[in-house]
């Protein structure tokens, strides 16, 4: 690859600047205010127990650049009120493939007869997943696909489905994770279609156990991933490719056999029709990061805001999972519980808490009682009871938006100097503030002792005094 020579200080910049989003996960960009006003501005990195500055805003280390001179390289927390942290740039680039064939490692092939078979290519940077249909006394649903291997753990494939053009009845495209190529071959297939939400598909001995996505809007222009990770594989669909909701696991022992595959399935007659794959990421989970996976969104009653799976609860407590695993919360501390969120303002009336029950996904809220939350094959259900209705369960994976207990308070909890704000909207107060191995450490009421890593960190707020 030849480089042009750079012409003027401007291109000179851009180019330093993009070396500095390559830095290394261990150095923030952050603003620092002092509790005596005064401010600083550039890099910084944990060390041990210690905040250090490395360098300032423009990439110059501490001891060259002239706005940092003399300042103390460890940060005071003491003297410190607020720590500002930039948002952190993703690691993953996407690299878009050449118009032409989908290049090796892929292959092109279709799985059981269809007669007017297909075609794969790339065009303008898309994915073009050409398929048709089988005869119309065809029972198998063969379908055309582009596949390559895939490694057998701790990956994932990420792609957004951006248009499938017919929408015909049992039209449906999307990724697949299979054991080979043989139309009986064991599959999880996650797919998207213009007829119906989302679904995800485990076949194995030629019997399928499906899942639809809850929520009704996970149509075409959707992101889609599948992982393989601790013997599951594992999806999830989204929005914007920011933040994802789980649909279902399934077990994974396809081991090295398994292949990744770009799916389109339909039984339209006498023409070809074809998805549009974008974003096409497949690599690791380390490559990946942290997944902002929509985990419930916890309010307590004293302005404490933190995200949990709940493993189970009912009248009385609430059992967290994940992170939080092992720990229990009494429900008369728990405000409400944001299944799925953002929610939008129109909703902030049915979340004040005047008025406990669910706020459906369809927008409705229905006014009930908690009776328990429960695991089940298909996912994480809800029981509530309603003095009109009787006893009602819901699935928390898609119909119920949030749980509604009782009001919030709008002040900080006193004694509490301290509070963080992460990224995904959680907000944690509590005292003793310090710093250990990339992460902030914390000491809450509710919650214990917190360690929040600092990539997943907004704003450190330090000396609270008001």
């Amino acid at each position: 690859m030849h480089y042009k020579k750079l012409e003027s200080a401007v291109q000179v910049t851009s180019l330093f600047f993009l070396l500095l989003s390559t830095q290394s996960r261990s150095e923030f960009r952050v603003d620092i205010e002092s509790t005596n006003n005064s401010a600083w501005g550039g890099f910084i990195k944990s060390e041990g127990t210690k905040l250090v500055k490395t360098r300032d805003h423009r990439g110059t280390p501490l001891e060259k650049s002239q706005g940092s001179a003399g300042i103390e390289k460890v940060v005071d927390l003491n003297g410190t009120g607020r720590i500002i942290f930039y948002a952190p740039k993703s690691n993953i680039s996407v690299k878009p493939f050449e118009d032409g064939p989908l290049p090796p490692p892929w292959i092109e092939s279709a799985i059981g007869p269809l007669p007017r078979g297909g075609s794969v290519k790339v065009k303008n940077g898309s994915i073009l997943v050409e398929t048709s249909s089988p005869e119309r006394n065809e029972e198998f649903g063969s379908f055309y696909m582009a596949h390559r291997p895939i490694p057998e753990t701790g990956t994932h494939v990420t792609t957004k489905i951006t248009r499938i053009d017919t929408y015909e009845q049992e039209t449906k495209s999307g990724i697949m994770i299979r054991k080979g190529t043989d139309p009986k071959a064991e599959s999880v297939f996650l797919a998207l279609s213009h007829r119906r939400p989302a679904s995800i598909h485990y076949t194995k001995d030629e019997e399928t156990i499906s899942k639809i996505d809850s929520r009704s809007n996970s149509r075409p222009g959707h992101w889609i991933r599948l992982t393989r990770e601790g013997g599951k594989i594992t999806g999830f669909v989204s929005a914007d490719g920011a933040f994802w909701r789980q649909l279902r696991s399934f077990p994974d022992k396809m081991g090295a056999d398994a292949i990744v595959c770009l799916v389109g399935q339909g039984r339209k007659p006498r023409r070809r029709w074809a998805t549009i794959f974008d974003h096409l990421q497949i690599g690791t989970l380390e490559e990946l990061g942290s997944q902002k996976i929509l985990h419930p969104k916890i309010a307590l009653i004293d302005g404490t805001i933190f995200h949990s799976p709940i493993q189970s609860a009912n009248k009385s407590i609430f059992r967290l999972g994940g992170f939080h695993s092992g720990k229990v919360i009494p429900s008369l501390t728990i405000s409400r519980i944001e299944f799925h969120h953002p929610i939008e303002n129109k909703f902030d009336e049915f979340l004040d808490g005047r008025r406990n029950g669910v706020l459906l996904s369809n927008g409705d809220f229905f006014e009930c009682n908690l009776t328990g939350i429960f695991s089940s094959e298909e996912g994480v259900e809800m029981a509530c009871r309603s003095p009109l209705f009787g006893e009602r369960k819901f699935d928390l994976s898609g119909s119920v938006d949030a749980l509604v207990l009782r009001p919030a308070s709008k002040k900080a909890p006193p004694g509490l100097p301290c509070s963080i704000l992460t990224w995904q909207g959680g907000r944690i107060y509590g005292r003793n503030l310090r710093f250990k191995d990339n992460e902030a450490i914390i000491d809450t009421i509710r919650l214990r002792t917190q360690k929040v890593p600092l990539k997943e960190i907004k704003t450190i707020i330090n000396n609270n005094k008001s």
